[in-house]
């Protein structure tokens, strides 16, 4: 079987190879150029406004975050501030920046184009999605409600600017988080300070990216085509080995892997598909590469229909007893994943290996059912059509939820189709992705205020952890409440956590120094290189 899947795609590469003859060497000639598959194309390159993984993804080419997060603890790293300070008082943070940056027309870049970017995040015109990351700085709501003028200007209390190396930002109140929130990029105030803030997600120069300071600079894009960058010499990490990065827009998996095969592709990041892996780790050329992500799979509960068993808690636990996850995991994803059983990941410093869910059986379930007075009912249960793994889920849901008296009829929607349904509330449950930050506060998702919180959660004890985790600094203290705050979520079943897959990635043998980041694929790509080619070493 294995090989019989390899000859059809070696058979059908020789197809691709006798209709474009020898494009990629006739369309390229320097050997340091690497050609990366992306599953769509990027809608913006403007980093302050991209609201999708391939807009944020193909934006970290081009601009360069204030700080990071390590790669494999996730504790907040140095970038183009090179170092922090807190004051006493908890609630003031003096950051420098390194020395020498430079915008790429030549202009430096310093502590101005930071307090302009967080002047725009906080203006009333400011339609992206940063600005409740930074609700904790003092003044930053004022701000935000005043609009003094189209164009960010004026003054934030908490914002101050010391010289051109050194801002100073002061919180309202102790945040925890607060450092793990800067990881965005700054943008050219000499360039943007003129533009109103209401006109800055449309703008030319943000979309096209003519003034950039990351470690890549734009060329040129077509979109659904592809887009080029090429390396910075002046990236303040020192210039990528690789001179240019073709992002090529392939939206299909198996084309993707055609083209790999076919030596036309040197890098299939984040989403190859498990059953695939064996095939591709077969070739020489290849190498397979995985991590772990801040990112879950789960079924989702529509809490906002009335008259639904699903308003009562017995139904929503007897329904999460159904799936035997480990099962999934071993037979679905082959082991490219890891059993979740709540919101804390296992990146996550507050995570705990030892929690879990209280292991459920079908007789349990059954039980609980019968005690809630519903031993018998229908549910709606939707997913993207296309996802392999996740109509499995489905089939075995229907299975297991039809041995406890549950009709689960299951409906595989359109991309389209199944956001309409997801926004109007027609389903019972639906399978879904979700990605979570660095920092294990819980809040986004799951304080009845929370930005994220979609489901209309709400828990006052919950809100009461999550407000007192984020007030203090004690990591050990914070563990504690979340993982308390964790358990009451998790008894609650306002969902059904199912597995955190990994990512894995395909890539040409050449490619060395290549380590992909929890949350971005490029997050050191200037150290990467395409050795071997032209005789290098």
């Amino acid at each position: 079987m294995l090989w019989s899947r390899v000859l059809v795609l070696i058979a059908i590469s020789f197809v691709f190879l006798f209709i474009n003859g020898c494009q990629k060497s006739s369309e390229v000639t320097n050997s340091q150029i690497l050609h990366v598959a992306a599953p769509a194309s990027p809608i913006t390159l403007n980093p302050l406004f991209a609201r999708d993984a391939v807009s944020l993804e193909a934006a970290a080419l081009l601009h360069p975050q204030l700080l990071g997060t390590n790669p494999y603890t996730l504790e907040v790293e140095p970038r183009l501030f090179a170092s922090w300070e807190l004051h006493a008082d908890n609630l003031t943070y003096h950051l420098r920046l390194r020395e020498g940056l430079l915008w790429s027309d030549g202009t430096p870049l310093t502590a101005d184009d930071v307090a302009f970017t967080l002047l725009l995040i906080c203006h009333a015109d400011y339609t992206g999605w940063l600005y409740p990351l930074l609700r904790f700085v003092e003044g930053a709501e004022e701000y935000r409600k005043t609009r003094h003028s189209p164009y960010a200007q004026g003054a934030i209390p908490g914002i101050r600017v010391i010289d051109e190396q050194t801002i100073a930002i002061r919180l309202k109140q102790v945040h925890a988080p607060f450092l793990s929130y800067l990881t965005f990029p700054p943008l050219p105030a000499h360039k943007l300070q003129n533009v109103k803030v209401a006109d800055m997600e449309e703008h030319p120069s943000l979309k096209n990216v003519g003034v950039g300071a990351g470690p890549y600079l734009f060329t040129s894009w077509r979109p659904d085509e592809y887009l080029l960058v090429r390396a910075n010499p002046d990236y303040y990490l020192g210039k990528p080995e690789i001179a240019e990065i073709y992002y090529r827009i392939i939206p299909n998996i198996e084309a993707q892997v055609i083209e790999l095969l076919a030596g036309k592709l040197d890098l299939l990041p984040t989403a190859v598909k498990v059953e695939d892996v064996e095939m591709l780790a077969a070739d020489r050329q290849i190498r397979i590469h995985k991590n772990s992500r801040l990112v879950y799979d789960y079924i989702a509960i529509n809490h906002k229909q009335e008259n639904t068993p699903l308003k009562d808690r017995r139904v929503r636990q007897a329904l999460a007893m159904l799936l035997e996850k480990d099962e999934l995991v071993a037979n679905l994803l082959l082991g490219f994943a890891e059993v979740l059983h709540g919101p804390l990941l296992p990146l996550h410093f507050a995570y705990d290996s030892e929690f879990s869910q209280e292991k459920g059986s079908l007789p349990a379930a059954r039980e609980l059912l019968l005690q809630a007075g519903y031993p018998q009912f229908k549910l709606k249960l939707i997913f993207n059509s296309g996802n392999i793994v996740r109509e499995n889920v489905a089939l075995l849901f229907k299975e297991q939820a039809a041995q406890v008296g549950v009709d689960v009829q299951i409906h595989a929607l359109e991309w389209e189709a199944f956001l309409a349904a997801l926004t109007n509330g027609d389903y019972d449950l639906a399978i879904l992705g979700r990605s979570t930050d660095a920092d294990p506060d819980l809040s986004f998702h799951w304080h009845s205020q929370g930005a994220g919180n979609r489901t209309g959660y709400a828990n006052e004890q919950v809100d009461r952890l999550l407000e007192a985790g984020a007030a203090v600094l004690d990591r050990g203290k914070r563990t504690e409440l979340y993982r308390q705050s964790q358990a009451l979520i998790v008894a609650d079943a306002p969902i059904i956590w199912l597995y955190s897959r990994q990512a894995i990635h395909a890539a040409s043998a050449d490619l060395h120094n290549f380590a992909a980041h929890p949350e971005s694929l490029f997050y050191n790509v200037h150290l990467w290189s395409l050795a071997g080619r032209d005789g290098r070493p």
